[in-house]
């Protein structure tokens, strides 16, 4: 009997771990199209993996506006997405689960044109988003090279293993943690 006990939670463990390795290759997967796409400038695919419920605090078209312009003003970003650091347990709640994801990544801005004077204004926002000691700014490019550890909550339906990501880290994000329930949010913790 004690065998079978034995059995049964070796069993569990390694079941547990096996499906913990196969979601965290599903998010690396992802974060990889999300940043190609980003540094691209493929919008509609960046929007596509966005969690649809965000396109009611702010419309789709518009989301696509903003992303367009932030290039034409003169700011020029690239990521290079480089780990997942860790995952959390998924949080199934209602029609839906979720799970938070803790990443690593180089963030690269380029200040031209209309943003070219305004690396003063934008140095203080990077380093109180992402820790002075994160961020570096090269006189000579009129560019930041930032060390950005992250989150996102991920969501899909319960059936589905087509996730959908909402970034809860900037201070611009903040509204973005109403989308996801308070109860899961204390589980994702």
């Amino acid at each position: 009997m004690k065998r079978i006990a034995i059995l049964l939670v070796l069993s569990f463990a390694i079941t547990t771990g096996f499906a913990q390795t196969q979601l965290k290759q599903h998010f690396e997967k992802d974060l990889r199209n999300y940043t190609t796409a980003f540094n691209n400038k493929q919008w509609n695919t960046v929007t596509d993996m966005m969690y649809p419920p965000m396109f009611e605090m702010m419309s789709k078209d518009n989301m696509l506006m903003v992303l367009e312009q932030m290039d034409n003003l003169g700011v020029k970003m690239t990521t290079d997405f480089h780990s997942i650091d860790k995952i959390s347990k998924v949080v199934d709640y209602g029609k839906e689960k979720y799970c938070k994801i803790q990443y690593y990544g180089i963030i690269k801005v380029k200040l031209t044109g209309l943003m070219s004077q305004g690396s003063s204004l934008m140095q203080p926002q990077f380093e109180q988003e992402f820790g002075k000691e994160n961020v570096k700014y090269h006189e000579a490019s009129n560019s930041f090279t930032i060390q950005a550890h992250r989150s996102m909550v991920a969501i899909a339906d319960q059936k589905s293993d087509n996730w959908k990501y909402v970034d809860v880290n900037s201070p611009q994000a903040k509204g973005l943690k109403k989308l996801i329930p308070e109860k899961v949010q204390e589980q994702l913790n």
